[in-house]
């Protein structure tokens, strides 16, 4: 047992170095080459305005102000920010690679092996894991997740609300949460979850109402009246529609993206919302009818209920994103650590190397569509028809790769044939 321990160690030595090499090699490209990364030119001004006594109108929930400070106190120049806050983001790395780790130790997976997947998942995402602060809410979601399991209840609630008041997203997660505890009338910890969550959510969010109430809820209102991003699932498509005659459309900068325009993708964008949450409720809906589909199988045991959480886990959060009219690039770091864990309950290797192969597909082609419309292009109405075509084939394998994750999930974990028996 020490032996392991030792070994596991060494591993998550080993892959922080690296990681560490990454990111030191990254700060010196974008010195070298006078790159304005993100952190400088969107989070260094927040931080500032912070600093000069001020609650800046961010299009981010209050929480990602303090992870946007932090690294304002050790430095007072963009790039010397830029410095500390890589080194924040590090931080977290080595958080999730030690709870990817504990979570493999208690399913009785392979650690180090785990711990190399997402090692090199983050490591084909870096310059967006170390200029976005993205991976600060996913890797509060894992610890989330990581108590959820583990049935330290109020940790699970309390993280999972920290990390919705840093990024929206998780929110998402918090019916799935409580169906569980619903489906068993366990009333109790419905009551402790809900109570919780909107607590911690709520201690959050007074300050911000106090000091500047504006401010507080801006990010609301910002996202409500964003048009319909490029890389949405939709816009290639339409874009499509226009090369062949059927519409005008032009691509444009605002809200941070590059955004498709014209009389079809600003017709859709109100509805999308819309469509996005009807379709969580329906990922819901299915998540409790497997969960009761394992009762009337008599499989109802932690790895099956763990094997089909982690399922819809990933299948809600990819629902959010395909089925929304915003699908930033660093969207792609909130899966990470799920689509690994969900690796470690798949039922065969075919399943595994099928998810391992499109993710990595999608993360390529994600790579090319931010090399080639942002690199070489320079974004907005200068993305050629080319770059959309990128944009279309990446969207074309996230779909693929939900729809196989949605027929392993729904059909494996509610096969019979499928039967997995508690350690």
């Amino acid at each position: 047992m020490l032996a392991a321990d030792n070994r596991v160690r060494r591993y998550q030595l080993v892959l922080g170095i690296v990681f560490a090499v990454a990111s030191v090699a990254y700060l010196a490209v974008i010195h070298q080459m006078g790159i304005e990364s993100e952190a400088m030119k969107v989070y260094f001004p927040y931080a500032d305005e912070l600093m000069r006594g001020s609650i800046p109108e961010m299009e981010y929930p209050p929480f990602a102000l303090v992870f946007i400070a932090i690294p304002r106190l050790f430095a007072s120049t963009p790039f010397g920010y830029n410095v500390a806050f890589v080194a924040e983001v590090f931080v977290f790395f080595l958080i999730g690679l030690a709870a990817m780790s504990r979570l493999a130790k208690r399913y009785n997976q392979s650690q180090s092996k785990i711990m190399v997947i997402y090692t090199v998942s983050m490591l084909l995402m870096l310059e967006f894991v170390l200029d976005r602060y993205d991976i600060f809410p996913a890797v509060l979601t894992l610890l989330s997740f990581y108590c959820l399991v583990t049935k330290n209840y109020v940790w699970a609630f309390a993280l999972l609300s920290v990390a919705t008041m840093t990024k929206l997203y998780p929110a998402v997660l918090f019916p799935l949460y409580l169906i569980p505890f619903f489906m068993n009338r366990d009333w109790s910890n419905v009551l402790k979850g809900i109570t919780v969550f909107v607590a911690v959510a709520t201690a959050i969010m007074l300050p911000m109402l106090l000091l500047n109430p504006d401010a507080a809820f801006h990010f609301l209102g910002y996202h409500m009246d964003r048009p319909l991003q490029i890389e949405s699932t939709l816009s290639p498509f339409i874009y499509l529609a226009s090369m062949m005659g059927f519409t005008d459309v032009q691509i444009a900068f605002g809200y941070g993206s590059d955004n498709l325009l014209g009389p079809w993708p600003d017709a859709v964008a109100p509805y999308l919302t819309p469509f996005m949450l009807a379709a969580v409720v329906a990922m819901y809906a299915l998540y409790a009818y497997a969960l009761f589909g394992l009762r009337r199988d008599r499989r109802d045991n932690e790895n099956n209920r763990v094997a089909l959480l982690s399922g819809a886990m990933v299948l809600l959060l990819m629902t959010f994103i395909l089925a929304g009219k915003v699908f930033s690039t660093q969207y792609i770091i909130w899966l990470i650590p799920f689509v690994v864990f969900m690796l470690m309950t798949l039922p065969d290797r075919s399943s595994k190397n099928t998810v391992m192969v499109l993710s990595v597909l999608a993360i390529i082609l994600t790579q090319l569509n931010f090399a080639v419309n942002v690199g070489i292009s320079g974004g907005g109405e200068a993305i050629t028809s080319a770059g959309v075509m990128i944009i279309l084939a990446r969207n074309i394998v996230m779909v693929i790769l939900f729809a196989q994750i949605f027929r392993i999930v729904y059909r494996d974990v509610l096969s019979r044939k499928r039967c997995v028996q508690d350690p």
